[in-house]
């Protein structure tokens, strides 16, 4: 047998005692080892196998029900919002007042057809640079 069962005396579904067999705390120890259980978690349930009571079928990972009391969640740092909107005049004036140059993209000065003969002598001659002539 895996455990010999101890009745106990008590109220209202008391829980007997259990006696775990060295294999099964052997087994059980091997398996907290293996999974990824906190100390909390493990702590918990060697406690329990030690006084005998009847393994949790849950552990929380942390001391409280609530969750960590240390660790904080991060708060998204957003942006403190207006406390009031702008209406559209106060826009359209801010518009009109504003005296900043428009703005105007950068003249190109790209040649696609230059380009591609550049990469083609990339992929004929490995280089971009003219090779030198034989003799």
């Amino acid at each position: 047998t895996i455990m010999s069962v101890q009745r106990g005396g008590g109220l209202f579904g008391t829980q007997p005692k259990v006696q775990y067999s060295k294999e099964t705390a052997d087994l059980l120890k091997t398996m907290m080892e293996e999974s990824k259980l906190t100390n909390y978690q493990q702590r918990v349930l060697r406690t329990q196998m030690r006084e005998g009571s009847s393994l949790p079928t849950r552990v929380n990972p942390h001391h409280s029900k609530d969750g960590p009391s240390s660790i904080q969640k991060k708060k998204s740092q957003t942006p403190p919002r207006p406390s009031r909107l702008k209406s559209q005049q106060t826009i359209q004036l801010e518009i009109d007042n504003d005296t900043s140059e428009p703005y105007r993209p950068p003249v190109s000065s790209y040649n696609s057809e230059k380009e591609k003969e550049r990469l083609n002598k990339i992929l004929v001659y490995g280089t971009d640079k003219p090779l030198p002539k034989p003799r």
